[in-house]
């Protein structure tokens, strides 16, 4: 077989060369459509017991995880522990089964409704949260019709796996080693089988596309590139060698950046640029800190509030911001306000249907709008406070009204919580600026701040009018076109006259090539994926 080579998108770094492993799936299809109207307690008692085996053997996965020391991955099983567990996914299960619709296939219709969801949304991270929903309905349904998942765990030889996708529960059955690299067809830099793999570090490329792997499923040997994205399907001597040298390239370089993961950065003439990590729960804080990051640029609220039928309490959030605090101590921690809009439900908040969500009512507009949404979100910050160095973030701002407007609220909870004789602290109020007319009248809202944070994902996309999901506007979907880096270098320059800093938490900030532009324009804190952490730092000492 003549080589091939599959290119994609390079989703953890590394390279790898080893034996193939086709891990196939097929769509899995319920045994029953159908029950009887007799047969519905049974039923529901079969349901009830499939989902109290699935969370045991989630929990003893995240267990396991979390003994070993891999805390992030851990997790990732929890929450699938609480998808599981969903008082609504299984409320909409159950009225199904009601229905005389059979177990099996009812999990499996509700799980896709809420995975599509998830696939709709605007964040490239929540997005990708679709496969999780996916991944624990189809390990309940596969418990109900009696079956298990075989294959990977039999994995007795060091391969590179060749699969469609691999949900989190794929990757933990796999024996420890046995995974070399991952050649995914589907997929992007966000999705799990993506965090996974950066973060038990295995080489992965992903989004090369079916019918690129298709082509290659009768490969003996593959080679693959995680930090270029792409892959050999068996190589020739010539690419062979190339990959050998790059194997002793990547392991003197991993040596290197280990005395960079936490050690401040400093570029040559002495500038400091803060490093710190984009998180989307508290679970994320601790793995964060061991790959050297010197805060959070961007927690992500989201998924406190996704997969419920009613709003997180103020209590709940409480909890959440105030672990994420103590674990950090006196490093910065920026909580973003929730980003959500119109093209997801939030239980308890009346949506309208929108023709165009992502420029409809989200962020500060919504938020604004639903004072029971927001206001027990600040509250719960203000509370966590005395617990670290809490900053807030409001996204989706265009221009002062909508910023005072949310400070006013602010300062309602402030006197709120006061009365009550409730405990708070202080914060850092900054906007993010992810909308052109935020980076455009910078210089009327620097006075009003303490930050900027530069989203580059939706400034970009907004900027460039291109969705930076489609595929065919590839060229488009980059923070560095003159145009985004003119946006960027505007706010910077206003943030500079109104002597506050700027930081970027969007993709970009984790780019090698992008972060000495970002940091020439000047930006002094970049936010990234944690794994990233200690090459940013490495790159800003040479600047």
């Amino acid at each position: 077989m003549l080589s091939t080579r599959l290119t994609g998108v390079a989703a953890s770094e590394g390279v790898a060369v080893g034996s193939a492993f086709v891990h196939v799936t097929h769509d899995l299809e319920p045994e029953r459509e159908k029950i009887s109207e007799s047969e519905v307690e049974e039923e529901l008692g079969r349901f009830r017991n499939a989902v109290e085996t699935v969370v045991k053997k989630l929990s003893a996965t995240a267990e396991e995880m979390r003994e070993g020391g891999s805390e992030k991955e851990a997790g990732i099983f929890e929450a699938h522990v609480e998808m599981a567990e969903d008082p609504e996914f299984q409320e909409g299960v159950e009225e199904r089964v009601r229905d005389l619709e059979s177990p099996e296939a009812a999990v499996i219709s509700v799980g896709e409704e809420f995975a599509a969801l998830f696939a709709a949304m605007d964040d490239e991270y929540m997005a990708a949260r679709a496969d999780d929903v996916r991944d624990v309905a189809s390990q309940i349904a596969t418990e109900l019709m009696g079956g298990g998942a075989v294959g990977l765990e039999s994995l007795a030889e060091p391969s590179v796996i060749l699969a469609l996708n691999l949900a989190p529960s794929d990757t933990a059955r796999i024996p420890k080693g046995m995974a070399l690299g991952f050649v995914i067809a589907e997929g992007s830099k966000t999705s799990h089988v993506s965090i996974m793999a950066r973060s038990f570090g295995i080489p992965a490329v992903v989004g090369v596309g079916a019918a690129q792997l298709e082509d290659t499923l009768g490969a003996k040997v593959v080679a693959l590139d995680g930090t270029e994205g792409y892959a050999v399907a068996d190589p020739d001597e010539n690419v062979l060698s190339d990959f050998e040298q790059k194997q002793k390239d990547v392991a003197a370089e991993a040596a290197l950046l280990e005395e960079y993961k936490h050690a401040e950065a400093h570029t040559k003439d002495g500038k400091r640029i803060e490093v710190g990590a984009n998180i989307g729960s508290a679970e994320e804080a601790e793995g964060a800190i061991s790959w050297g990051a010197e805060g959070v640029g961007l927690f992500r609220t989201e998924f406190l509030f996704m997969k419920r039928t009613d709003l997180p309490t103020e209590e709940e959030q409480y909890q959440a911001y105030r672990e994420v605090a103590e674990q950090f101590g006196e490093k910065p921690v920026i909580i973003r306000t929730i980003d959500v809009g119109g093209d997801k439900d939030l239980p308890g908040v009346d949506q309208p249907d929108e023709e165009n969500p992502f420029l409809g009512w989200r962020g500060i507009r919504m938020c604004l709008d639903v004072p029971e949404l927001f206001k027990p979100q600040l509250r719960a910050i203000l509370r966590a406070a005395p617990y670290g160095k809490l900053r807030i973030m409001f996204p989706m701002v265009v221009d002062n009204v909508e910023l005072r407007a949310a400070k006013e609220i602010l300062d309602e909870c402030r006197q709120e919580l006061k009365n009550e004789g409730t405990e708070y602290g202080e914060v850092e109020v900054g906007v993010m600026v992810e909308t052109p007319a935020a980076a455009i009248r910078a210089g009327d809202i620097a006075p009003e701040v303490s930050f900027f944070s530069v989203g580059t994902n939706d400034l970009v996309q907004y900027t460039l009018a291109a969705d930076r999901g489609n595929e065919r506007l590839t060229r488009l979907q980059s923070a560095d076109h003159p145009a985004v880096l003119d946006l960027i270098g505007k706010t910077c320059e206003a943030a500079r006259e109104a002597g506050i800093w700027v930081g970027v938490c969007g993709e970009s900030a984790g780019e090698p090539d992008m972060i000495p532009k970002l940091v020439e324009l000047g930006v002094t804190e970049l936010s990234m994926s944690a794994p990233s952490i200690p090459r940013a730092k490495k790159i800003i000492s040479e600047l």
